[in-house]
């Protein structure tokens, strides 16, 4: 009798390996790679319109950030109940933990309108000219009114993350960003009937946009419910405050990393904004570039988180080990074709931003901005390395390690920039170099905490719902 030969599992082959990864990261990599090209066509368009209404938009968008920083990271970490609460068999739990984030979102609001005329004094403090607040004020007014959109539809999300239908957010995401570029288009020129609104036009088509995203989320939420009865989601409705508790228990510490690291990489855009003109033009620019490389990163990262929390609720930790080991090699790759490519042609990537603007203007911006790409070429896979590595810790629950390390280490970057400049008169070049330095410390420390085995035997659901051995 011919016996049956199994083939020997490979890196590709086996489970949570190459092939499992990709499958789930590449319809997240393409959402968030169609999300930094939106990014990207919004400030190409302001920079043909006015190069300061460009510049008025990474800092205002920036300042956005860091104010919806906490409770977008609180709303993502329910990604980590869903596909815990799914890897344990407690499917029934998973509507009532997304929709407290999605009231999460809602409940938030009023506090950020608070705050908004105490936010738009950072930009005075930092040296912003009048002119250049005025604008920065009008974007950041504008998002506000999409918060409640941007922070809910990051829990509506979870929905589909946490079970591993990443295409679903794919498609919601493609669809989206295409509305905002049209829109884009036709508000900043004046284009199809629509006035020409030029930098407030760029923010109502964003805004816009998150409130057609997080619609269509809940809509396929009730659609999948009526499909599969699993869900429980027109029950889960109903606030329930002791779920909302361990989600902001469990959350907040999460929430740390990301608020600290944007508050203080907004700092940091600041800092560079008084500068001049020169310097802030030349490092939006540069980030815009870096964007196109790193938020699709932020797809493997979300797929990282998904898949160690499923694992981990299977109570395989071996497995969810494999996940993490399998993204930093497709880090490396990633990032270092694009290291590659900073390095060999930055003039071939900066040519379309001197489309229709001034030659001998852009002469300037133009070989400042080659100068701040070889920097992104060098810290980029650090940056990588670190962004997956912390995605497992988020995954497991290990986020009182990571509150504690940002809270130490973030403050190190703005106030070394500004110790610099204005005590020892140094510039630009001293702030990217202490940028570099930054992403290499956390490169370091969440490497390590990785390599530990803590982590393994962390989850975030009830005990009573996990799963035994």
């Amino acid at each position: 009798m011919k016996q049956l030969q199994v083939k020997p599992e490979t890196w590709w082959t086996r489970p949570c390996g190459g092939f499992d990864v990709l499958r789930h990261a590449v319809p997240l990599i393409i959402s968030s790679g169609s999300i930094s090209f939106m990014n990207f066509t919004d400030r190409m368009f302001l920079m043909w319109y006015d190069p300061d209404s460009m510049t008025a938009s990474m800092q205002g968008m920036m300042l956005f950030w860091s104010s919806v920083a906490i409770p977008v990271a609180i709303a993502t970490f329910v990604t980590t109940f869903v596909a815990q609460y799914y890897g344990s068999g407690n499917r029934q739990r998973i509507g009532e933990v997304v929709w407290q984030g999605i009231w999460f979102g809602f409940a938030i609001v009023p506090f950020l309108f608070f705050l908004e005329p105490y936010l738009i004094q950072l930009f005075v403090i930092f040296g912003h000219d009048e002119h250049l607040v005025r604008l920065e004020r009008i974007y950041f007014n504008y998002l506000l009114w999409g918060s409640a959109a941007t922070i809910s539809g990051e829990a509506a999300a979870a929905f589909f993350r946490g079970r591993g239908k990443m295409h679903i957010e794919m498609y919601n995401n493609l669809f989206c960003v295409a509305l905002n570029i049209f829109l884009d288009y036709c508000m900043i020129f004046g284009k199809c009937g629509f006035p020409a609104w030029g930098l407030a036009g760029a923010a109502i088509a964003t805004m816009i946009s998150q409130w057609v995203r997080l619609i269509i989320y809940v809509v396929l939420m009730f659609l999948t419910d009526v499909q599969e009865r699993h869900y429980n989601i027109l029950g889960g409705m109903k606030l329930d405050f002791k779920l909302i508790g361990r989600i902001l228990y469990y959350g907040t510490p999460s929430s740390s990393y990301t608020f600290i690291d944007t508050v203080t990489f907004t700092l940091f855009i600041m800092i560079i904004g008084g500068l001049g003109e020169l310097a802030r033009n030349a490092t939006t620019i540069a980030f815009t570039m870096n964007s196109l490389t790193f938020i699709p990163l932020t797809g493997i990262g979300i797929v990282v988180t998904s898949m160690v929390g499923n694992q981990l609720g299977n109570n395989r930790p071996d497995l969810a080990r494999r996940v993490t080991n399998t993204a930093f090699v497709i880090g490396c790759v990633y990032t270092g074709f694009f290291a590659v490519l900073f390095l060999a042609s930055p003039d071939f990537l900066l040519l379309i931003f001197s489309m229709f603007s001034d030659a001998e203007e852009f002469e300037a911006i133009h070989s400042l901005t080659v100068i701040l790409l070889r920097f992104i070429a060098l810290y980029i896979f650090f940056d990588s390395c670190a962004f997956i590595a912390g995605s497992t810790l988020r995954g497991a629950g290990d986020t009182i390690f990571v509150m504690r390390f940002v809270f130490i280490v973030a403050p190190f970057l703005p106030l070394s920039c500004y110790v610099g400049i204005h005590y020892f008169g140094l510039g630009l070049i001293w702030c990217w170099f202490v940028l570099g330095v930054n992403v290499v410390i956390y490169f370091i420390f969440f490497t390590l905490r990785f390599m530990g085995k803590k982590w393994e035997s962390m989850r975030v659901i009830e005990k009573e719902l996990q799963k035994k051995i």
